[in-house]
């Protein structure tokens, strides 16, 4: 399952970014992946935080456009809240529910 979300602009004249979440489980924790309009969302340098009812995990970039919470093991169907700081320091902060 994916969500979208907006990140907010410090500036009304730029356009904003639409930012496509999806979440999996895996053998180590859960796997976070960003996308914006079908195109992989640079995650090196970033670092977050995965919110979800009763839990929480550090998110550490992986891959292109990944983010790992290294053993979170929330139910699956879970709805979360990842909280993303990129390298420049913009912070996108959006819902996902974990497959």
């Amino acid at each position: 399952m994916s969500s979208g979300a907006f990140a907010h602009p410090d500036h009304d004249d730029e356009p904003q970014q639409t930012i496509k979440l999806n979440a999996s489980s895996s053998a180590s924790g859960v796997m976070v992946y960003l996308t914006d309009k079908g195109a992989k969302v640079p995650t090196a340098g970033a670092s977050g935080k995965l919110v979800w009812f009763k839990g929480e995990a550090a998110l550490q970039p992986v891959a292109d456009n990944g983010m790992e919470a290294k053993g979170a093991k929330p139910p699956v169907g879970s709805k979360m809240q990842a909280s993303i700081t990129f390298a420049d320091k913009t912070v996108f902060i959006g819902d996902v529910a974990v497959k």
